[in-house]
């Protein structure tokens, strides 16, 4: 043996540990957001916003996003929005009861007692639409989905049945995993990344739903010691009020009624909902009323309304929301004076006045330093990143 050139083994250089991908998902009623490492990922071109709609066409084809939304006024049978208030709920229970009501789609009861859309496309569910907006959103934004691990909110009222369908419409893009945090819980995360209190407050007011929470932050990760919500208080109930109000002005200045037709008034609908947006930046806003029912008489004209008419006409919507409040604080035993933080989520704390209202109640000015339309996504990427958080989420049925 050739003792002089004989080397010592060297050891075996172990390869680093492959950093596990992660993403949160926020799949709201109205948009919906995919965030990574405490970042909105981007739509080329379109910002980070995906619209929660999906549309089927007499082509065929299937449009999700903005070109889903557009389909709204000239196709609303077949243009599905908001679908998540009734994600996982049964036929016969109060959430299905109030979408009948509120919306124009043909809705049937299936075999297990859910509920499910008839379009032209055929019968779709509501995991059906959620799973096409994320998966249209993964593509749009470039996110991968192989070996990726998610994490989506889900609101603080949502029982285990409709918990366990959101997570499975965000299942359908094929990601690793799919778990769900409470979207209070998301939304203490994203403000309290770099820093530490006693007592927030989370007032969430989205698209379809309104969820308030305290949360106890002083110890990691965070507690919700009081929550409370109302399933049928959002953005899409602040545009039914504007548009019953301004069915109300032209029947009385014109006399035609708006109301009389399903399909019309979802028009109106929509055409409110846009006029409320223009509000968030001007002080006036008109609704044409010839582009909501092309057989209404020219003398309709338009309708103006301003932004002191709507922060009026929402004045009752928001006094439930302060209802809750009191509840939730109750719930916590809690003052509103104890309560170091609010952070203000989902698009709909924009409405005009709304920040001043909160203000009042809590005695300090809320914190909406964060983006609220994706600071709960952002929180969600951070919950999914960080193990600490893990007996915080439910994992997916």
């Amino acid at each position: 043996m050739d003792l002089e050139n004989l080397t010592t083994p060297q050891p075996r250089r172990s390869m680093p540990a492959r950093r596990k991908q992660t993403v949160g998902i926020d799949l709201g009623t109205t948009n919906t957001v995919i965030a990574r490492n405490f970042e909105s990922l981007r739509i080329e071109g379109n910002g980070f916003l995906m619209p929660s709609a999906v549309a089927f066409p007499p082509n065929g084809s299937i449009l999700v996003g903005k070109s889903a939304r557009r389909r709204r006024a000239m196709d609303p049978k077949n243009t599905i929005l908001s679908a998540k208030r009734i994600i996982g709920a049964r036929w016969h229970s109060s959430y299905t009861s109030l979408f009948r009501e509120h919306y124009p789609y043909d809705l049937l009861e299936t075999p297990d007692g859910r509920v499910i859309f008839r379009t032209r496309a055929g019968l779709v569910s509501p995991v059906d639409i959620g799973g096409e907006v994320v998966g249209r959103l993964c593509e749009l934004t470039h996110c991968p989905v192989r070996d990726v691990h998610a994490v989506v909110t889900a609101p603080v009222g949502f029982d285990k049945e409709r918990r366990d369908a959101t997570s499975q419409a965000v299942a359908r893009a094929e990601f690793a995993t799919v778990r769900v945090v409470e979207e209070p819980i998301a939304t203490a995360l994203a403000y309290l990344n770099r820093s530490s209190l006693k007592y927030a407050f989370v007032y969430d007011l989205g698209g379809g739903t309104f969820d308030a929470a305290v949360l106890d932050c002083s110890r990691y990760p965070f507690r919700v010691v009081g929550h409370g919500g109302d399933p049928y208080l959002g953005g899409d109930d602040v545009d039914r009020t504007i548009a019953i109000y301004v069915a109300d002005r032209t029947l009385a200045r014109d006399s035609w009624d708006l109301t009389n037709d399903a399909v019309t008034f979802d028009r109106l609908v929509n055409a409110c909902e846009l006029a409320k947006c223009e509000l968030t930046e001007s002080e006036e806003a008109a609704i044409a009323i010839a582009s909501v029912d092309p057989a209404a008489p020219e003398s309709c004209g338009v309708i103006p309304i301003s932004r002191d008419e709507v922060q009026q006409l929402t004045l009752d919507l928001v006094r439930r929301t302060f209802v809750i409040c009191d509840e939730v604080l109750a719930e916590a035993s809690v003052k509103a004076r104890e309560i170091e933080a609010v952070f203000l989520a989902g698009g709909s704390t924009l409405l005009p006045g709304l920040r001043g209202y909160i203000e009042s109640y809590f005695g300090k000015r809320p914190r909406f330093d964060l983006d609220p339309l994706g600071v709960v996504s952002m929180g969600a990427s951070l919950a999914a990143a960080r193990p600490a958080v893990s007996e915080l989420l439910d994992p997916c049925a």
